[in-house]
């Protein structure tokens, strides 16, 4: 491993983790070298000759482990120890993601600002997606949601050592973008999607990933269905946002009123929108809503394996 006397814990106390390729966008998150960034980077290579290219950088660590993201991220948090203590938040984005560290400055300011436990940046409307919700939503600063993507999550310390120990037993990380909205250091209000702010996923979704949970012997579902075992989560579980903040403060509350204030935020920039934006398109929206209105959610607090000091006795 590369020498660890080059990360200083930054002054805003935050964190970037990426498990990391040989296409990993992550240099264009802390250029130019002069940028003021409010966070530390530890870029997590699971391919060797990327990690062996590795140039030192200021408040930069380069770390190598073969696997998957979860299983590899849990190794990185090992190997980081008590030094993970300087953090109040750390954000775990793919390696495929183009933004920039004003961005992510802003990512760690709002999840102060709004007490938030897990969240993520929208993403742009031409970005490779799973879910329509996450794409971003003009004039909203912030939705609350059950949801909140492994593709791009920032989370709370506390919340992070929370779920650490599923990392152990899960490469493709399925089922915890819904557990840890969840437990008791998140839940309501808690864990949303933040519209003020947008980054890019620039390649399909998993198309590395799965090649390698495959190679491995699982399927991501079946990952999904053990950690879901250890919560007793039977139904099949829809992203859904149950609130909102506006651009000028104003609350929105409720499943069916947010879905409509989505739909008709989302009409205002279709006019616009080239047919290369493969987000958009009145099926989405038609999707979109019914979801809102037809789904049902909670968001109670999950009984999961955990002791009084928040560790997991079954995978710890």
């Amino acid at each position: 491993m590369k020498p660890d006397s080059v990360m200083k814990a930054g002054r805003g106390n935050n964190l970037v983790i990426v498990r990391a390729g040989k296409n990993s966008l992550h240099e264009s998150w802390i250029a130019p070298s002069d940028t003021d960034r409010d966070f530390d980077l530890v870029v997590s290579y699971f391919d060797e000759d990327a990690y062996n290219a590795h140039q030192e950088q200021d408040r930069v660590e380069a770390f190598f482990k073969v696997g998957g993201k979860w299983d590899g991220l849990y190794a990185t948090l090992e190997w980081l120890g008590s030094r993970l203590d300087d953090y109040a938040y750390v954000w775990l984005p793919d390696d495929d993601i183009a933004t920039d560290a004003k961005t992510i400055n802003r990512l760690f300011a709002l999840m102060r600002t709004h007490d938030m436990a897990v969240a993520q940046p929208s993403l742009t409307p031409d970005s490779y997606f799973t879910h329509f919700l996450f794409i971003n939503c003009p004039r909203l600063q912030l939705r609350y949601t059950n949801y909140v993507e492994i593709m791009v999550p920032c989370l709370r310390l506390d919340l992070l050592k929370m779920v650490m120990p599923h990392f152990r037993e899960t490469m493709s990380g399925f089922g915890l973008d819904y557990i840890w909205c969840r437990l008791p250091q998140s839940g309501i209000d808690r864990s949303g999607i933040f519209d003020s702010i947008s980054v890019r996923h620039t390649r399909p979704v998993g198309k590395v990933l799965m090649s390698r949970i495959s190679a491995n012997g699982k399927s991501a579902k079946d990952e999904e269905a053990a950690l879901n075992a250890l919560y007793g989560i039977e139904e099949r579980i829809t992203p859904l946002c149950y609130g909102a903040l506006t651009t000028d403060g104003k609350r929105i509350s409720g499943l069916g009123r947010t879905g409509l204030a989505m739909v008709l935020r989302h009409l205002t920039r279709l006019p616009g929108l080239q047919r290369k934006d493969r987000s958009y398109g009145f099926g989405r929206l038609v999707q979109l809503i019914r979801r809102q209105l037809t789904r049902k959610m909670t968001m109670e607090p999950l009984n999961g394996p955990f002791d009084r000091r928040g560790a997991n006795q079954q995978t710890a």
